[in-house]
């Protein structure tokens, strides 16, 4: 059976993690930063030493291909990102542009002739830095001018960046491949959660990406004197908040599970000890992997928003602050993976998952699917970081198979 070389694909890893390498053992390499150029270079030079063709893309995504036998075949993507948090690990984004790229080589070594062209990919500041998934989002045809107007990350952040990279917004917003060209996409990625772990399962099947919607919640009472109002009198705002964190929490976990709920942040007004709060404002998110469920989630809580204002005698503003609608997964690449998984005779299950990643963009433009392998304590984002070697071959055997079995397909 034809299977990754391990010692390589681990090297692999270790000499990328030494770019950008933390004190604590961790990796920084945020997107377009130095460190971010020199893993670039870094990909650049192992695609030309082990006779791969590399490519860069206006949008600044790199990509190194094993081209097939006709130039006018459709291509098979796969791959993630070499993008890091500030201080965080060294397999998020890494482990599935390394995997690829290892699947890519054995391919080549075994003179296997796909009748796709295979693309490893990484994509540009998946973790957000500067836009959140920017690369994809470019690729894929929907990052728009308004996106590089106010970037989160910050406008004169972004435009150094750009110039580090000698990349522009023109090419940015210019980046987009035709989808008639792509056959499907797939991404390996740790899991950043202890599902896996717990179970004592080698594969998460990733069945669908969350969708996210952002919200602030504001209860509106009145300011009192926090010592001779009456308690029975008081409309204090943050008792409305609080019952509606309390309340949302246990009606989410009750009636939507998976799904999640999160308040983020509370602000209280005038914001003195001796004042009853006139105003509680709530950043409020919840994910869940269904359109449908993520609308019925919404109903539930402006109705209970709703029904605890006049319980505490306030009144309720609701203000949208952002959507990111969820991602369901393609059934047949799917399936490969899970073929993949049967015929190297590992263990999986299927799962949602609760973090983005450009596997959410590329869904929208050709099949699309991702796999996911454990998490040493579901660590992520951080220098503790951790997926045991045995795992990461694991998924890049299964990286090898899946594109073995689309090509089949």
């Amino acid at each position: 059976m034809l299977t990754i070389n391990t010692e390589r694909l681990l090297r692999l890893l270790d000499n990328l993690a030494e770019i950008g390498a933390t004190a604590a053992g961790g990796v920084s390499r945020p997107a377009l930063s130095e460190a971010d150029m020199k893993a670039r270079a870094w990909l650049k030079e192992q695609a030309e030493f082990y006779g791969l063709n590399y490519r860069e893309d206006s949008a600044g995504n790199l990509s190194v291909i094993l081209p097939a036998e006709d130039a006018n075949a459709k291509t098979l993507l796969v791959g993630s990102h070499l993008d890091t948090v500030p201080n965080g690990g060294r397999y998020d984004g890494a482990l599935g542009v390394l995997a690829a790229f290892e699947a890519l080589l054995t391919l080549k070594e075994a003179y296997r002739k796909l009748p796709y062209h295979l693309e490893c990919i990484s994509f540009t500041d998946e973790e957000g830095t500067l836009v959140g998934l920017l690369g994809s989002s470019a690729l894929c045809g929907t990052l728009t001018a308004e996106d590089l107007t106010a970037p989160r990350g910050g406008r004169e952040r972004l435009l150094a960046g750009l110039k580090r990279a000698n990349l522009t917004e023109e090419g940015l917003l210019n980046a987009h491949r035709d989808p008639a060209t792509l056959a499907a996409f797939l991404e390996l990625h740790i899991e950043q959660g202890t599902r896996l772990e717990e179970a004592n399962i080698d594969i998460g099947v990733v069945t669908s990406i969350v969708g996210i919607r952002s919200y602030w919640i504001e209860y509106l009472g009145d300011a009192a004197h926090a010592g001779t109002t009456p308690m029975d009198k008081r409309a204090d705002a943050f008792w409305g908040a609080a019952a509606f964190t309390q309340q949302a929490r246990d009606m989410v976990m009750e009636r939507f599970y998976p799904g999640v709920i999160n308040i983020g942040a509370v602000e209280l007004a005038p914001g003195a000890f001796n004042i009853v709060p006139a105003r509680a404002r709530l950043a409020l998110e919840f994910r869940h992997g269904s359109e449908t469920e993520l609308n019925a989630m919404w109903a539930e809580l402006q109705s209970l928003a709703r029904d605890i204002a006049q319980v505490y005698n306030l009144s309720v503003q609701i203000t949208h602050s952002g959507s990111i609608p969820a991602a369901p997964l393609n059934d047949g690449v799917i399936a490969a993976i899970e073929h993949a998984a049967d015929t190297l005779g590992l263990s999986h299950t299927r799962l949602m998952s609760f973090a983005g990643h450009d596997t959410q963009n590329l869904s929208r433009i050709t099949p699309a699917a991702m796999l996911f392998v454990p998490s040493v304590g579901g660590i992520s984002h951080n220098p503790r970081e951790y997926t045991r070697a045995r795992d990461v071959v694991n998924g890049a055997n299964v990286v090898l198979h899946t594109l073995l079995k689309l090509a089949q397909a």
